[in-house]
């Protein structure tokens, strides 16, 4: 080595870090998350069969530049065993550009399992990147000072203590983005919602409803009834008073109210209703409809009937063909409907009914 110009990557902590065994496991890891996709994910949805190829074209990719760099810098050690000079640089450089190599790969190959393992647990659609994402951000920082360490001998303890004063004023600054990243990230671990869900969120008098899109670091992403975007920040969703609508194995529950002369059959009418409505398509047949007489008037009696749906987003138009069905069945089976009554007042006192 040319000890007038050293360079500045030290060969000999490279090469005590670089072996043909570690790079053989993080090759052996790879397959391993190919193999895990074609067993245990093939009934997986077509996005995350699109979503996943892409990570491992990505991930085949970074194999054959590891391959490739891990070659040349064997190629560049021997040279540098023979007394080549110039090998001796090249040999630095090309081993960094291995361990840099090879420490992307590993990530990739850890966000590939992170992503394979929440698709087992969710079979839903979709899944939130927050969580994979912090996951690779801290994986990406502890092996960035690993290397810091092992390599260039840089002792973290001391820089991490002069820059307290830096990372105070820096978390000030960033009270609203940190506040809204760790509110995700509890959101994430309690799971009071998940994509593809439908949620009412409330909080200081106004209420916002939608499906839930997205869950990023920063804020949680619905598609309200009309296709509108709704983005609210994790800090508001982590206070918010949340309602999930959605079924997961227990039904969603709607009612709809009949008004109905007292002349009517209370029987007759009862049945009729309940039949009406198990036959209306998106309600449940299990657990049947319930229909109670819930208030009586001096004209009419109220009828509400209790029925379940699955479908929270098509609810109204649920409702809408709820109250159809029925009006219609009790005209053809001759139930009167409640007429409008107005009175009206004459100069002389008398009443006029229309």
């Amino acid at each position: 080595m040319n000890s007038k110009n050293p360079p500045l990557i030290p060969l000999a902590r490279i090469e005590a870090l670089i072996s043909l065994e570690p790079l053989l496991v993080l090759f052996g890891l790879a397959l391993s998350a190919w193999f895990v996709y074609k067993i245990f994910l093939r009934a997986a949805t077509a996005e995350r069969h699109r979503s996943l190829k892409l990570h491992f074209t990505n991930m085949l990719a970074h194999v054959v530049v590891l391959g490739v760099l891990f070659i040349a810098y064997t190629m560049a050690i021997r040279g540098a065993d023979v007394g080549q000079a110039s090998s001796d640089l090249v040999a630095s450089y090309l081993g960094l550009a291995v361990l840099v190599s090879g420490a992307i790969l590993f990530v990739k190959v850890a966000r590939i399992f992170m992503f394979e393992y929440l698709f087992l647990g969710h079979m839903r659609e979709g899944v939130p990147l927050l969580i994979v994402n912090l996951f690779a951000l801290l994986l990406s920082v502890g092996i960035a000072g690993w290397f810091a360490t092992e390599i260039f001998g840089v002792r973290l303890g001391p820089v991490l203590a002069t820059s307290a004063v830096f990372s105070l004023i820096l978390g000030l600054a960033l009270q609203d983005t940190l506040g809204n990243l760790f509110a995700g990230v509890a959101l994430q671990l309690d799971k009071p919602y998940e994509i593809g869900d439908w949620i009412e969120v409330s909080q200081g008098g106004q209420t916002w409803v939608g499906q839930v899109e997205e869950i990023s670091w920063r804020a949680t992403t619905l598609i309200g009834y009309f296709d509108e975007l709704l983005i609210l920040p994790n800090r508001v969703m982590g206070t918010a008073e949340i309602s999930n609508f959605t079924a997961r194995g227990t039904p969603i529950w709607r009612s709809q109210s009949f008004k109905i002369p007292y002349t009517a059959d209370i029987n007759t009418t009862t049945d009729l209703i309940r039949n009406a409505v198990t036959r209306v398509e998106g309600v449940r047949e299990l657990p049947e409809p319930i229909v109670l007489i819930r208030e009586t008037t001096e004209s009419w009696l109220v009828f509400r009937c209790s029925y379940t749906i699955d479908d929270y987003a098509g609810q109204f138009r649920i409702g809408s063909d709820v109250m159809a069905a029925v009006v219609e069945t009790l005209k053809e089976s001759g139930v009167p409907g409640v007429a409008n009554r107005i009175q009206l007042v004459a100069e002389n006192g008398a009443l006029r009914n229309l």
